[in-house]
Formats: structure tokens, C-alpha cells, sequence
């Protein structure tokens, strides 16, 4: 939390806010990786978050075209394989408007790397979540 000078005000970390109005555990954070892009090229910005377990990530559509998100089994450890499919979030729905969202709850996911893809605008878009304990050395992106 932060303070507003002079104002003796408390303000709350959007992703924290965000990850309590969900549900999620004290102290989650919720990160959001948004879907879009031009002509045949497909993004998903950010290409990397950093998260803990616990956490959650949102993928929304920031455009009117098709998106669809999928953890890629073969580069996942056992673990991670185990956790999605056991949670049936190896993938998501089709994103079919703007706005809409798939989200990833990662309550009780084993620490590792977890690959995805991004397809639509005609191309693909690659990206990862990182599980596990931060160091503070590295800045957390997602937000």
C-alpha cells in the first residue's frame, strides 16, 4: 500500500484490489496480458509474467477479432501439465469480443515456467508465465 501525501489516505495496489474483488487469497495479485493486434500479426502484451502461486492472470481481447490461449503441453513440466489439466485451464475459450477475458487462477500451481500461445489475427503470439518465489531483483510485469 501507499500513501497520498497530505492526505493521511491509504491506496491499494490495483492488482491486489483487483485479485480481492475476484476472491482470491490475501496478499494475491491479479495480472492481466492483453490480446491483440494489426494485419496478420497477433501480440500479447506482456510476453512474460512473473507471478506466485496463489496469483491470477487475466488474458483479455482488447480488439474485435478472434483470440484463443493454450499452454503448450510439451514445454510444460509434469507439474504444471498435471495442475492445468487437473484445473481444465490447459486452455481457454475462444475470445470472440473486446473485452472478454480468460482467466488463470494459479491457487495451489507448482512452481515452473508455463508456455503459451496466443492465435489470432492470422498469426501467434508467444508468451509465459513464471510461478514461484520472487527475488526482488527482477521487476514483476503483468499489470
Amino acid at each position: 500500500m501507499g500513501s497520498c501525501p497530505g492526505f493521511g489516505i491509504q491506496t491499494v495496489d490495483r492488482e491486489v484490489e483487483d485479485a480481492r474483488a475476484l476472491g482470491l487469497s490475501a496478499g494475491a495479485r491479479l495480472h492481466r496480458v492483453t490480446l491483440g493486434g494489426r494485419g496478420a500479426v497477433e501480440h500479447a502484451v506482456p510476453t512474460l509474467v512473473r507471478a506466485l502461486p496463489g496469483d491470477a492472470v487475466e488474458f483479455r481481447s482488447v480488439d474485435h477479432r478472434v483470440h484463443t490461449v493454450a499452454f503448450l503441453s510439451d514445454s510444460l513440466s509434469s507439474e504444471g501439465l498435471a495442475f492445468l489439466e487437473g484445473t481444465g485451464q490447459l486452455s481457454g475459450p475462444p475470445l470472440v469480443t473486446r473485452g472478454s477475458h480468460f482467466l488463470l487462477r494459479l491457487e495451489d500451481a507448482p512452481k515452473g515456467r508455463y508456455p503459451f500461445i496466443s492465435e489470432g489475427h492470422g498469426g501467434t503470439a508467444h508468451g509465459a508465465i513464471e510461478v514461484g518465489p520472487l527475488t526482488g531483483d527482477e521487476p514483476v510485469e503483468g499489470s
